[in-house]
């Protein structure tokens, strides 16, 4: 129940996004063609078939801010990731450079 959202989001992007599924940790990992970059959404990632390993661990950070904040996990990362990665133009700075992006590198053992 305490990431029954994003976990139901998860599993709808599976749908969406058809593909290869394989594991990381205790997530399942959705590469396809058609996504473009990567999303999270409790147990599930979705990423694009040639993403890096470093993409995928990013992913499992978030997996894992998922399980910390719970309900709270789609307002105060999820939404601020998704606008974030819309929205950036990141001119003089870099993507990850927001505090969820650090924290996901570093929670998924990322080193940039």
């Amino acid at each position: 129940m305490w990431c029954l959202p994003q976990n139901l989001l998860g599993l709808l992007f599976r749908a969406i996004y058809k593909g290869n599924d394989s594991e990381y940790g205790d997530a399942v990992v959705r590469r396809s063609l058609r996504m473009k970059g990567g999303i999270s959404l409790g147990r599930y990632i979705v990423v694009n078939q040639f993403s890096s390993l470093g993409t995928i661990k990013h992913e499992y950070g978030h997996s894992i801010q998922s399980k910390r904040w719970g309900w709270l996990y789609l307002l105060v990362i999820g939404l601020q990731s998704v606008l974030h990665a819309a929205l950036c133009k990141c001119e003089g700075h870099s993507y990850y450079d927001m505090w969820f992006e650090r924290n996901a590198d570093k929670l998924g053992g990322v080193k940039r």
